[in-house]
């Protein structure tokens, strides 16, 4: 594959990122410096949601896989990133035409990335999100993954989180909080990296679009 782009849609981690409220804040606190120890050691402290992270089914599914247990060839895939406008959440008939082929990772760029939300520090409840009928949709298209600019799928005032539970609940991972303020949308290939960690049930992952 002859790459000619590269979007890195991942946000950066500091201690002055976005967080879901009741998550613990990103910290990073230095334990040796460099001019006393002869070298530099941090200590980090963050929630596995922090930033761009992609859940797994273990985080409401009993017996779901972890992050560990997602191949590495499950997150590089093809991939469509589909610009729906409007402040949400995204309904079925929203996406009804979209084209999306069976196996295909499929990245909501919404309001969140064209007024800056889901770049700014602050937290706001009126992020725009999926319904369940839309969660639905994805299914019935076969999408492998769904990912979205914001950090969840859900709406914040549904504690139910029926969004997670439809694609988890069928093994479809999602990826949220990823800025896609500079990517057009279109066809792509996606490469996320969760850590390596065992029996997580998320993780922070870098993640980035080619063509």
């Amino acid at each position: 594959m002859i790459v000619k782009e590269i979007y890195d849609i991942s946000l950066p981690l500091g201690e002055d990122c976005q967080r879901y409220p009741g998550d613990t804040p990103f910290c990073r606190q230095q334990l040796c410096r460099l001019e006393e120890a002869g070298y530099n050691l941090f200590s980090l402290t963050m929630s596995s949601h922090a930033g761009t992270h992609l859940d797994s089914p273990a985080h409401l599914v009993v017996g779901g896989r972890t992050i560990d247990q997602i191949a590495p060839q499950e997150l590089i895939l093809p991939a469509r990133v589909a610009f729906v406008p409007g402040q949400g959440p995204i309904v079925a008939r929203d996406i009804q035409d979209l084209d999306l082929s069976p196996g295909e990772a499929l990245l909501f760029k919404t309001e969140n990335s064209a007024s800056g939300l889901s770049r700014s520090p602050r937290f706001r409840e009126d992020y725009v999100c999926l319904s369940p009928g839309a969660a639905e949709l994805c299914l019935r298209r076969g999408a492998a993954l769904v990912g979205i600019d914001c950090l969840s799928v859900d709406r914040f005032d549904d504690p139910g989180l029926p969004v997670h539970k439809i694609l988890l609940g069928h093994g479809i991972p999602i990826l949220e909080g990823i800025d896609l303020g500079r990517v057009d949308q279109g066809s792509y290939t996606l490469i996320c990296l969760p850590l390596n960690i065992t029996d997580a049930e998320a993780s922070p992952a870098r993640a980035l679009l080619v063509r």
